[in-house]
């Protein structure tokens, strides 16, 4: 029987349908699907990845960096002088990121030692040893890229002696970090004030020392059972070997860790510290860190024996014998392992005289 040459093939025919039927669904939900949705480009919904915006505050970016996310505002501005503010922030700028830096390290460090004294009964050590490090490597991100990330009488010192910090800058970064620790130290009572009344037995009850006394959970104290000769070896131990490992981080010519973990590699440290060396007197290693909190727990009143308790520990254990472990840790790096001329111990000899360079400044 002959085929009508108009008629199509049921195959073709369902094709043909099924492509309609596309067309008109495309249509149908295209009039559904807001404008917004149909005007962006392959390349913005499948960007490369190297195209990829950064953004705040996932990402560091610079203030004049427009994004779909940060408004440059008046940053790309023509203006004639900062602000007040701005200006004073600049001269004072490393100080205060000293302060804020030492002041993270009170804020994790004595914060965590409320939480386990009151709560869990000293009964946690781990949690402890593991926030005082988060609080060093805290201090370093929050101050490391301003003032070097401190946070700590003796480095300055080692610094000043062994690097050629400037000398002029030690006062004011050592008052910084004291100040900074002491804000920490009232802070962290501020948010802890009602249970240590209920622990101590009374709003008005705060002691130093005793069964019920909460000071420690703010500053140091060399153990009850150890000789004054014994808790000064050991802070001298803990900061000599302290600021060795801090040398070796930053050593150029050594295993310095990448660029922007430093602050991780000194959690570390710090962890390790206290967990080996931490008992026999709470491990200070640091002035401001223990002279601080003692300023605050004057001014909320615990007393006088703040200052007074173990034949005035605070000035001969967390500043003499760390400021002089420290100097022993960093003499011996020098000596033993760096390279760098700015040492005083690798002060270049000149070569006409057969004498120490002057001009080789520390």
């Amino acid at each position: 029987m002959p085929t009508d040459t108009h008629e199509t093939s049921p195959l073709l025919g369902g094709q043909a349908r099924m492509s309609n039927r596309t067309a008109s669904g495309t249509s149908w939900r295209s009039d559904l699907i807001p404008s917004r949705l149909r005007t962006h480009s392959l390349h913005e919904v499948h960007p490369h990845p190297e195209t990829v915006q950064p953004q705040l505050p996932a990402s560091a970016i610079a203030p004049d960096h427009e994004t779909d996310l940060h408004d440059t505002r008046w940053a790309t501005r023509e203006a004639v002088q900062p602000n007040l503010w701005a200006s004073f922030r600049h001269v004072w700028k490393q100080e205060i990121a000293e302060f804020w830096g030492t002041f993270m390290i009170i804020l994790f460090g004595a914060g965590v030692e409320c939480q386990v004294g009151l709560h869990y009964r000293n009964e946690d050590h781990l949690t402890g040893r593991l926030a005082w490090g988060v609080g060093v490597a805290c201090a370093v991100w929050i101050s490391g890229g301003v003032s070097g990330g401190h946070c700590n009488p003796t480095v300055t010192l080692v610094l000043a002696i062994f690097r050629g910090f400037p000398l002029r800058k030690v006062p004011g970064f050592i008052v910084a970090q004291v100040l900074g620790a002491a804000f920490a130290a009232l802070v962290v009572y501020a948010n802890y004030t009602h249970s240590i009344s209920v622990f101590e037995g009374g709003d008005d009850a705060r002691a130093v020392m005793g069964p019920h006394a909460t000071a420690g959970m703010f500053i140091t104290f060399p153990a009850a059972h150890l000789t004054y000769v014994s808790a000064f070896y050991s802070e001298f131990l803990a900061s000599a070997v302290l600021i060795a490992l801090i040398f070796a981080l930053a050593d150029k010519g050594n295993m310095s860790p990448p660029a922007r973990t430093q602050p991780f590699a000194l959690f570390l440290v710090i962890l390790g510290i206290g967990s080996a060396l931490g008992v026999n007197t709470g491990y200070a290693i640091n002035g401001a860190r223990d002279t601080g909190p003692r300023i605050a727990l004057a001014i909320v009143g615990y007393g006088s024996q703040v200052w007074t308790h173990n034949s005035c520990y605070f000035i001969w254990g967390p500043w003499i014998a760390s400021m002089t472990g420290g100097l022993v840790g960093a003499f011996l790096y020098d000596a033993s392992l760096y390279a760098g001329r700015d040492s005083p111990l690798n002060r270049p000899v000149s070569a006409s005289k057969g004498q120490v360079d002057e001009e080789a400044v520390i």
